[in-house]
């Protein structure tokens, strides 16, 4: 045992010894001189100006009220006309939750947002969320859910949805609302002793298409993407009904960050009031289903919420 310990240890020694050896040689030889540091001059790099700020898009957060395609597709001349007008870019970020939209306008990533009347109000406590404009549908500030059903399928009431496939608009089950308001006097019990089957999502598109299919028997759509689809293409959707339409619920809004820079507010807002007033400015108004974007207060605003 003794004369193993003193084998490893001489082994060890004799490593070392080459180590040393190894330095020594390196060092007089210069392998080790330092170079001289890299010299960099400060003198040619350029400032960040504002118009390099300004290139970066202006990004609209939306919640996406149906398939990421056809929420582009309706969003897409809005987008194409802001440019237009201001010269700047914009881009649309669309989220399936809508505290997601406003923690990406109070955090900075969005500049602009279009959200509900609960989820403006939340942001306007949270950081001070402001309204820059308002749309008006069809004469009103106000926009009805709709419960749509195969006109051939023999359901007439919500009473008739008993024991049918429903789906419901996911915005609802984001706020913690199991069913609509309008609902309760009728089921009067959970979804689950009600339905056969239910879902929530937000792609309202898709729903219609399934309700026309026949997959679901029912869905809940709100009017403006209802009047979207139907409208674009009538002959395909000629066999669907409304059976039920509920009270109007207020309009979304255009909200921006209170810190939002100044130019950029005022040069989007004067585009969006005074759509109505050109050709075009109308068609992009008429494909969204708006008749024009009107000014408003936070205070004029929730007290028609709360007629």
């Amino acid at each position: 045992m003794k004369n193993m310990i003193l084998q490893r240890c001489s082994r060890y020694f004799f490593v070392l010894s080459l180590v040393m050896i190894f330095f020594l040689i390196t060092a007089s030889c210069g392998c080790f001189e330092s170079e001289d540091a890299v010299k960099i001059s400060l003198k040619n790099t350029e400032t960040l100006t504002q118009s390099d700020i300004n290139n970066k898009p202006v990004r609209i957060g939306v919640f996406a009220m149906a398939s990421p395609k056809t929420t582009m597709d309706y969003y897409n001349d809005f987008l194409d006309y802001l440019s237009e007008q201001t010269g700047l870019e914009f881009e649309l970020v669309q989220r399936d939750n809508p505290a997601e939209i406003n923690y990406l306008l109070e955090t900075g990533y969005l500049d602009f947002e279009f959200v509900r009347e609960d989820d403006y109000i939340s942001g306007h406590d949270d950081f001070g969320l402001e309204i820059i404009a308002v749309p008006v549908i069809n004469g009103d500030l106000y926009c009805s859910s709709f419960v749509i059903v195969r006109s051939d399928s023999g359901i007439d009431s919500l009473e008739d949805l008993r024991g049918k496939k429903f789906a419901f608009n996911s915005y609802r089950f984001n706020r913690g609302d199991i069913v609509p308001d309008y609902m309760h006097p009728v089921i009067n019990e959970t979804p689950d002793d009600f339905f056969s089957s239910y879902i929530y999502s937000n792609s309202q598109d898709n729903f219609i298409d399934m309700v026309n299919q026949g997959t679901l028997d029912g869905a809940e759509v709100d009017c403006i993407m209802w009047s979207y689809i139907i409208e674009n293409s009538p002959e395909n959707y000629s066999g669907l009904k409304i059976i039920h339409s509920s009270s109007g619920q207020l309009v979304p809004v255009i909200a921006v960050h209170p810190e939002i820079d100044q130019d950029l507010k005022n040069d989007v807002t004067k585009v969006l009031l005074g759509m109505h007033d050109t050709k075009e400015g109308r068609g992009v108004l008429e494909k969204m289903h708006f008749n024009m974007f009107v000014e408003m207060d936070h205070g004029t605003y929730t007290a028609y919420g709360n007629n």
